[in-house]
């Protein structure tokens, strides 16, 4: 034999060798790769799709309605202080009803005969209405910027300012808080020659543009200046 052939019977008979064993082992990892990366069936996908979007969508209306609880809640917080700051307003100016000054000189007999005692600066209730005086430069005269009242029209606040003619301001604006109600109860009680008085005030408002929404408050407001029973005192209704 030539010393050539020997080399190349030796590569042909381990080529024949290692040939099917070789194919056998790469087959069986092609097996174990093919089970191995097996996916998810497109019916599967689209089943956790719709889960998925069925929890976006009970999150997003959980949202909502918490969102629509602040809203209203921010809305009633409104409502009520500014309901609270007008009755407050009227508190203020009513608590000083038919005062004067150096009250103790000219308001010192049994008759009422100072001029916020009686006439156009007397207390008066017409429904929904309340007028007074009271003496802001303490002069002991009525000047015409003296007359006080309040009244609603066009379901907003008004208080007086002037008395002939009549001056009205606004308090508040219909268009973010709208009044529906405005009522006056006085109580007097005769105390020897003197007659003390309360009012008890109560306001009504509601949302502007939601009408079953509604909010109602009440005070009880004392008046500083008790004024002489003699003549009994229109407000205070039947003499005792």
């Amino acid at each position: 034999m030539h010393p050539l052939d020997r080399p190349i019977t030796l590569r042909a008979a381990r080529h024949k060798t290692n040939g099917p064993a070789a194919l056998g082992v790469a087959g069986q990892t092609c097996d174990r790769q093919s089970r191995t990366q097996a996916g998810e069936t497109l019916v599967g996908l689209l089943v956790g799709l719709g889960v998925g979007l069925v929890v976006l969508a009970a999150g997003s209306q959980m949202l909502a309605q918490q969102m629509q609880g602040h809203r209203l809640a921010l809305q009633d917080s409104h409502v009520h202080h500014d309901l609270r700051s007008a009755l407050d307003n009227i508190a203020r100016e009513l608590r000083q009803a038919q005062s004067l000054g150096q009250a103790w000189r000219g308001r010192g007999t049994a008759q009422c005969g100072d001029a916020f005692c009686g006439g156009q600066a007397d207390l008066r209730v017409e429904g929904q209405r309340i007028g007074f005086g009271l003496d802001h430069n303490l002069d002991g005269q009525l000047d015409n910027n003296e007359c006080s009242g309040f009244r609603l029209k066009d379901h907003e606040l008004q208080i007086r300012t002037a008395c002939t003619p009549e001056v009205w301001t606004d308090l508040t604006d219909a268009g973010s808080l709208k009044m529906t109600g405005l009522a006056w109860q006085v109580h007097c009680e005769k105390r020897g020659r003197w007659v003390a008085r309360w009012v008890t005030v109560q306001l009504s408002a509601q949302w502007p543009r939601d009408a079953t929404r509604t909010l109602s408050l009440s005070q009880t407001v004392s008046l500083r200046n008790d004024v002489p029973a003699s003549p009994w005192p229109a407000a205070c209704g039947a003499a005792p």
